[in-house]
């Protein structure tokens, strides 16, 4: 079988449909031999690098249920809308102290280096850190603090970083997989103005992006969800969008084995 990658793009709770995604790769035997993640893609590739099980991932979005709650002390004196120390802490358990040098399967995070500008790569160091970072998305969640820089939202730059992948690796395949697709079939109605405004803009931004950058992918899969709201990280939301990734896997399965003899 031919080495491949694994793209997991960002978008917030519609990420969750990656668990879905990789429950039938491994039930069909199939493991990436690198794993490409920004934002919600790079919190989700990051546990499955550990050596997790999609059933194992699954247990762990019931866990979260539910990411932060709307902080005024945060929005008035820091640089984020909520309080999300509740999955920090979970995650923090979850990654521990492994490092990128460290991961069963090779993992790459992206995220947006506020100081330059430009994306950042992480493919040492701690996980925890470097997952953190990537889904920072700007003023809803704290911007991350590593030596001099600090860093938010891969997805600000590169939500589907299919050409970090094939710069890695070269010869094999690449299957990516967008949770966003078009902008049109995402827009949020929040009660919280300000954070639907920064969200709909942000995905708009993110959705933009992705087209605008040459198909690297081998196979790229859209998988659409306009009934899952990016904020809505309950049990009941991820376990919907999860059963969204089965489905669609299933339906590529076929095509994902061609590709791989």
């Amino acid at each position: 079988m031919k080495q491949f990658a694994l793209v997991l793009g960002g978008g917030a709770a519609k990420g969750y449909a990656h668990i879905g995604f990789i429950k039938v790769l491994e039930e069909n035997g199939l493991k990436p031999n690198l794993i490409v993640g920004t934002s919600m893609g790079a919190l989700v590739g990051g546990v499955y690098s550990l050596g997790r099980t999609a059933k194992q991932m699954q247990e762990l979005a019931e866990k979260v249920n539910g990411i932060g709650t709307f902080s005024l002390y945060s929005t008035l004196f820091k640089d984020n809308l909520l309080n999300i120390s509740k999955i920090k802490k979970i995650l923090a358990n979850e990654f521990g102290e492994t490092t990128h040098e460290q991961t069963p399967i090779k993992f790459v995070s992206v995220a947006t280096e506020l100081n330059t500008g430009k994306e950042k790569h992480f493919d040492s160091g701690r996980v925890y850190d470097s997952v953190m970072a990537s889904i920072a998305m700007p003023a809803v969640f704290p911007r991350v603090k590593m030596g001099e820089n600090y860093y938010c939202d891969g997805g600000l730059l590169n939500n589907l970083p299919e050409d970090v992948a094939r710069e890695i690796l070269p010869n094999g395949v690449i299957i990516s997989v967008d949770v966003i697709g078009e902008y049109e079939k995402n827009v949020e109605k929040i009660k919280l103005k300000t954070l639907e405004t920064i969200l709909n803009a942000s995905t708009l931004m993110t959705s933009n992006v992705v087209k605008s950058k040459p198909v690297y992918a081998d196979l790229r899969i859209t998988i659409t969800q306009p009934n899952i709201s990016q904020l809505d990280f309950s049990a009941k939301s991820a376990n919907k969008s999860i059963r969204k990734g089965v489905n669609i896997g299933h339906h590529f399965i076929k095509e994902i084995k061609q590709l791989l003899e």
